[in-house]
C-alpha cells in the first residue's frame, strides 16, 4: 500500500525581518531625500521686499525705506543650505547605491552607516544654528541690539521656519536610519 504524502508550500515566503528594515530603511532615505532637497530650495528662495516707515529704523524724519532680506545674506543660513545639499546629494547617492546593491547591502552598511551618523551631526548642528538666528529676527535681541524683524518680513520667516522644520524632520529621518542600521547589525550577529 501506498501512502502520498503532499506538501504544501506558500506562494510567498514570509519576508524576514532583515527584509522588511531594509525596505523601511529604503523608504526612511527616500524620505531624506526628498526633506533635504525641499528644505534646500525654501531656504534658498527665501527673500521678501518690504516697504518700512524710517521711524521704525530710528529715523524720525520721515518716509519710508524698501528693504530687501534674502536667506544668503546670513552666514548660518547659508550654512543650512550647504548642508541640506550635501545631505539631499549624499542621501541621492546613498539611496540608489542601496537599492543597486540589495543582494550585499551588508558590505554597504556599516560604510552607509556612519555616513549616516556624519550627516545627522551636519543637520543637527545648520538645524541648531538657523532656528538660533531664526528666533532672534522673531523676538530680537535688546542685549545685542537687534529689534524684531519678522513683523515686517512674515514672508520670509515663514519659509525660514518651514526649511527648518523640513530639515529636522529629515534629521529625525537619519536618526532612524541610524537606529535601523544599529537593529539590523544586532539581528545578523545572532
Amino acid at each position: 500500500m501506498e501512502t502520498e504524502t503532499k506538501v504544501y508550500s506558500a506562494t510567498r515566503p514570509a519576508p524576514s525581518s532583515n527584509n522588511s528594515t531594509q525596505l523601511l530603511g529604503f523608504i526612511v532615505r527616500f524620505l531624506a531625500v526628498l526633506l533635504t532637497f525641499v528644505a534646500t530650495i525654501v531656504m534658498g528662495v527665501a527673500k521678501q521686499t518690504v516697504k518700512v516707515d524710517n521711524s521704525n529704523l530710528g529715523d524720525y524724519s520721515g518716509g519710508y525705506t524698501w528693504i530687501t532680506v534674502k536667506s544668503t545674506y546670513n552666514s548660518s543660513f547659508v550654512y543650512f543650505i550647504v548642508v541640506n545639499t550635501l545631505a539631499f546629494a549624499y542621501s541621492t547617492l546613498s539611496l540608489a547605491l542601496s537599492i543597486a546593491n540589495r543582494i550585499n547591502f551588508s558590505n554597504l552598511q556599516v560604510f552607509i552607516t556612519i555616513a549616516d551618523l556624519i550627516m545627522l551631526i551636519f543637520l543637527f548642528s545648520t538645524n541648531g544654528s538657523a532656528a538660533a538666528v531664526s528666533i532672534i529676527l522673531e523676538k530680537g535681541d535688546a542685549h545685542l541690539g537687534i529689534s524684531k524683524i519678522c513683523g515686517f518680513v512674515d514672508t520670509f520667516c515663514a519659509h525660514i521656519t518651514a526649511s527648518i522644520v523640513l530639515s529636522m524632520i529629515a534629521s529625525l529621518a537619519y536618526a532612524l536610519l541610524v537606529l535601523l542600521a544599529i537593529v539590523s547589525l544586532r539581528n545578523s550577529s545572532r
